[in-house]
């Protein structure tokens, strides 16, 4: 079971841009980490700004920066130091609809609350 899945969060299939490499794959959230706002712009500056010295990549395909003509490499798991990334951008979010899904979740969830203090 996808530990992203168990605590409600989405899959994030993103592209990181280091010196020599480009780097294509799902972001592995840390287990430790803890959001106010679960979208996933949020969700990516936490990881990025959370203190944290690696991440982890699942089902990267790496290629060579400077020379794309060579084959890219498929590595099924990578941990990547943030200080050598110089951009990371979202490709892909998993549920397509995640953002709607959470804002209706939070719509719900405070309907919720207010019965529960009119009762």
């Amino acid at each position: 079971m996808d530990l992203n899945s168990e605590i409600d969060l989405p899959q994030l299939h993103v592209l990181i841009t280091t010196n020599d490499l480009y780097i294509e794959g799902e972001l592995i959230l840390p287990e430790t980490i803890k959001f106010d706002s679960s979208i996933p712009d949020n969700i990516l500056f936490y990881v990025i700004n959370g203190g944290f010295q690696f991440i982890t990549i699942r089902n990267c395909e790496v290629k060579d920066r400077k020379n794309l003509a060579f084959r890219p490499d498929n590595i099924p798991q990578m941990h990547i130091n943030i200080s050598s990334i110089i951009t990371i951008q979202i490709l892909r979010v998993s549920p397509d609809d995640y953002e709607t899904y959470i804002f209706s979740r939070r719509k719900e969830d405070r309907q919720q609350q207010i019965k529960q203090k009119i009762d």
